[in-house]
């Protein structure tokens, strides 16, 4: 009895507790608390000592100090982050650093110090492998027959050769101009011409390169008239180069990636559109700009990819870009950003590589902004029907039960992206993708041109599909409308949002939830939310004005 006594008497303390502290949580905070809170949202940082007592015998913040925040570089890092859980900028999945270009740094004397070799793990098998996978070569200055070659000796293991190496070469990479470094000869070349021959006699010596050009060959012949393919020029920035014993990391390596210079890419390019960001909110610019400015800011890792690394990958598609020109005077190491202006289709943040890289196909690009600029997601009708139904047959999404209630919506938003590369971040010009596959799919003089012609054109319809027969694969299933979105780009798409007064009410919304730590109440959403956003729209969509009206709102000084 005694001890039901107690156990009562410790639930109805814990009750009473529990309503204390829910009237703990509606009581409004004002004074220090309410300086504390506005600091750490505004600045990231708790107020300096100083701050806490001038604070003292205050309930009200006062607005000069709220102004400071506002208007403090700090504001600037907390909108950066803000737009970093907006907008999810990882690169991690992009293949920014294929393995045709990739080096590794090898210790030849673990233990002794450090002896280090840079080399190619895909020239190691190609090039080198007779049975052995991936050698090395030879810790030892190369020597070069009268075409420049290397010269290739046997390595022997138990009477048997496992594999051709060469030694190597000292190079002076890009990224650590003034150093010499130990790298592979095969991985260092740089014809003067930066071009070399795939698939030739010598390259074919080596049985792995021998079944890899057979693999490859059957494309070029299954065309007619066939493609030039053995022994024939490839430019050593490509894809292709892999192929060539000629080709290699070109003059300072430049054509090649380390870890630690991938790894800088992908800040770099991740940095860039926070910089695009940063600049609009520091500048109190309209917040529509961070969707349709030109002007985007270039430091030395992404020009330095965009000259000379950016065709290297079969998976991730990055040609020259004329309407996003790369400042001549940025070297690899500069860490100056130097503003473009781009042309074209371009719009914002919606046409940075780092945003066309982290959502690779066109339909994932129109989601985030769906997402994260107008407060929308695409929610399936119901379950999937069976798949032996007619219409379950159908190619088009748009008419494909279970699929068609998503998909005719996001259909139309993802032609804005068209004319961007999917799994790449080129636009598409029409000078060299023309809509129809007759300039780009016939005469082919080069393995490079079949493989666009078979990524970009629906050369071989299924189905539905054949009534676009080639076409860019943009443009199936697309109405007249669909395509005019496609040939105007995502500005049109952004612009849209910014007219409908979606763009202003979802911002209103982001920022309410990331302020207030809570979605906005229906009496809110029908009440406070509207008369936000009309004046943030009608101000000329000033970010901070915005923020400021939130934090002064009376829900804010309630705790969350």
């Amino acid at each position: 009895m005694r001890i039901m006594t107690v156990v009562l008497t410790l639930v109805a303390f814990s009750a009473s507790a529990q309503a204390d502290a829910k009237c703990e949580l509606a009581k409004p905070i004002d004074g220090q608390r309410l300086l504390r809170r506005l600091s750490l949202d505004l600045r990231g940082y708790t107020p300096s000592y100083q701050e806490a007592v001038d604070q003292r015998g205050s309930a009200e913040v006062s607005a000069a100090k709220l102004d400071s925040y506002i208007q403090s570089a700090d504001f600037v890092g907390t909108m950066r982050k803000y737009h970093e859980q907006l907008l999810w900028p990882n690169l991690d999945s992009a293949e920014l650093d294929p393995l045709q270009q990739k080096l590794f740094r090898v210790d030849m004397d673990p233990g002794m110090g450090e002896d280090f070799i840079y080399f190619s793990i895909l020239r190691a098998l190609f090039l080198r492998s007779v049975t052995q996978q991936f050698p090395i070569c030879r810790n030892e200055p190369a020597t070069f027959d009268a075409q420049g070659q290397p010269v290739m000796t046997p390595l022997v293991v138990n009477g048997q050769t496992v594999a051709m190496q060469e030694g190597y070469v000292m190079v002076e990479p890009y990224w650590a101009p003034g150093t010499q470094v130990k790298v592979c000869a095969l991985d260092a070349m740089a014809p003067a011409s930066g071009t070399g021959r795939i698939c030739t006699a010598k390259a074919r010596m080596s049985p792995y390169m021998n079944q890899t050009c057979n693999q490859f060959g059957v494309y070029p012949n299954a065309v007619q008239p066939p493609v030039p393919f053995n022994d024939a020029p490839i430019a050593c920035d490509s894809a292709f180069a892999f192929l060539s014993s000629e080709c290699g990391c070109g003059p300072n390596l430049r054509l090649c990636q380390t870890d630690e210079t991938a790894a800088r890419l992908r800040r770099s390019l991740i940095d860039q559109q926070m910089r695009v960001v940063e600049d609009v909110v520091s500048q109190d610019l309209p917040y529509t700009e961070v969707l349709t400015r030109m002007r985007v800011p270039m430091n030395g890792a992404i020009a330095h990819y965009l000259r000379y690394q950016s065709r290297a990958s079969f998976e991730l598609f990055g040609e020259t870009d004329a309407t996003n020109p790369i400042p001549p005077q940025l070297s690899y190491l500069d860490d100056t950003w130097v503003n473009v202006d781009r042309g074209g289709r371009h719009s914002g943040i919606l046409t940075t590589p780092g945003y066309l890289l982290k959502y690779m196909s066109n339909r994932g690009r129109a989601h985030r902004f769906y997402n994260a600029f107008e407060c929308s997601s695409f929610i399936p009708g119901g379950p999937l029907p069976s798949p032996q139904e007619a219409c379950s047959k159908h190619e088009d999404l748009t008419k494909r039960c279970g699929c068609d209630a998503c998909h005719i919506r996001l259909e139309p938003m993802s032609a804005h992206w068209g004319r961007f590369a999917e799994y790449g971040f080129t636009p598409l010009d029409e000078g060299r993708y023309p809509r129809t596959a007759a300039g780009v799919c016939t005469n082919f003089q080069s393995i490079d041109q079949l493989f666009r012609c078979f990524r970009f054109y629906n050369v071989q319809p299924v189905g539905e599909e054949e009534a676009y027969r080639n076409q860019l694969r943009p443009y199936v299933f697309r109405t007249p409308d669909e395509v005019a979105k496609l040939e105007t780009g995502p500005r049109a798409l952004a612009q849209a949002s910014i007219d409908s007064g979606a763009f202003a009410s979802c911002t209103t919304r982001k920022l309410w939830g990331y302020y207030m730590r809570r979605e906005p109440t229906p009496d809110e959403e029908s009440t406070v939310i509207p008369t936000l956003a009309a004046d943030f729209k009608s101000g000329g969509y000033k970010i901070k004005d915005l923020v400021k009206k939130i934090v002064t709102q009376p829900a804010y000084r309630r705790m969350p």
